[in-house]
């Protein structure tokens, strides 16, 4: 197949849902992802190459502290033309380095829609994340979001939750192919991992305002004071100073910052317990982190605010609703030894996943 995809993150950045399912496709394909600009982290406008994947930046708006910037893209007549430029460049790649027409195009950036003719060939939405997410964005980009949605698009879904919601929402073409593990690398032989003297509990993930919630884990670091909290991840700019203030406040939490993937599993299997701390509410409760998966993959239990996607999993897994309810289950997870847990994990491997994922592209050039 000939796939190009347009994303919202960068190809090298950390290691997200994009990376996982498409390094799992065959090395036959040819695959094009097109990154957004930066203007603090690298932009390649010549391609680079990884495998069978070519990547590089495509000029595209995103939200930045320059006003002037949003200003402009308000208008109308600007934006056709800023476009007609970007889907000029962006179509020249494409016949440079697929040779040919795609045979499909996913995307998961908002801000590309307006390049795409999704009348012309199969268009398939990534919905990983809610755009709103990290903070409002323009009318005229969420209005041609809405639009996409509505019309005969596929969109393949990340969680159970979020299918529902679109299904209601929309009556959209929806499915769902959830978020998973690599199993071969957390499932590693990390028995010679020495655990630190103190207890551990972890988060790995991105720290957000939109959902990270400070609150419990200032009520876990002072209800655990013998305990020490680790924080690993991105620490978006509106959170800095909520997260200054808790790390301030209570010396028993360490934040690590964001950490290479390749060290996550000896990094997770220090931890006595893997927490979820974010907020509940609908939006979060439709949602599913694979950090869960990742920690059961190294063996460890898991508390967390309650994810529909993975309510199924018992053994290892305290889902929560409430402040009250996440320190009881963090009680009894510290105290209950962790439960081999067989095949349980297989069907969210990425190996497994990557095929459903590339067969529903199969399925819209039937």
């Amino acid at each position: 197949m000939n796939i190009v995809w347009y994303s919202e993150v960068k190809w090298n950045y950390l290691r997200t849902r994009k990376q996982n399912l498409l390094t799992h496709f065959p090395l036959n394909d040819r695959i094009l992802f097109f990154q957004p600009f930066s203007f603090v982290k690298d932009n390649f406008f010549f391609p680079r190459k990884e495998g069978n994947i070519y990547y590089l930046t495509l000029p595209t708006y995103r939200k930045s502290s320059y006003k002037f910037i949003d200003t402009l893209m308000s208008f109308n007549i600007f934006r056709k033309i800023f476009y007609k430029f970007v889907k000029w460049y962006a179509n020249a790649w494409i016949i440079i380095l697929l040779k040919k027409r795609p045979d499909c195009i996913c995307i998961s950036n908002i801000y590309y829609l307006s390049l795409i003719d999704h009348s012309k060939m199969p268009v398939i939405w990534d919905y990983n994340d809610d755009p709103e997410q990290f903070g409002k964005q323009p009318e005229w980009a969420m209005k041609e979001f809405e639009v996409f949605l509505r019309s005969d698009n596929k969109i393949i879904s990340c969680s159970i939750g979020i299918t529902q919601y679109l299904l209601k929402k929309y009556k959209c073409l929806a499915v769902t192919i959830p978020n998973g593990v690599e199993l071969s690398h957390f499932n590693k032989d990390l028995s010679l991992v020495q655990k630190s003297k103190k207890i551990v509990i972890g988060y790995v993930g991105i720290i957000s305002s939109w959902f990270f919630d400070f609150e419990l884990v200032k009520i876990i670091s002072q209800q655990y004071r013998f305990c020490e909290i680790h924080l690993y991840g991105p620490c978006d700019k509106e959170a800095k100073k909520d997260l200054n203030d808790l790390l301030l406040m209570n010396k028993n939490i360490k934040y690590e910052g964001s950490q290479s993937y390749y060290v996550l599993p000896e990094i997770m299997r220090k931890f006595n317990v893997g927490i979820i701390p974010l907020y509940s509410i609908p939006e979060v409760w439709r949602a599913a982190s694979g950090k869960l998966l990742q920690y059961l993959g190294v063996g460890i239990p898991v508390v967390s605010v309650w994810m529909e996607q993975y309510s199924m999993l018992k053994e290892n897994v305290y889902f929560t609703k409430s402040h009250a309810e996440f320190i009881i289950a963090l009680e009894k997870a510290l105290k209950q030894p962790f439960m081999p847990m067989g095949d349980k994990l297989k069907e969210y491997d990425w190996e497994m996943l990557s095929i459903k994922f590339r067969n529903e592209l199969l399925r819209v050039n039937e």
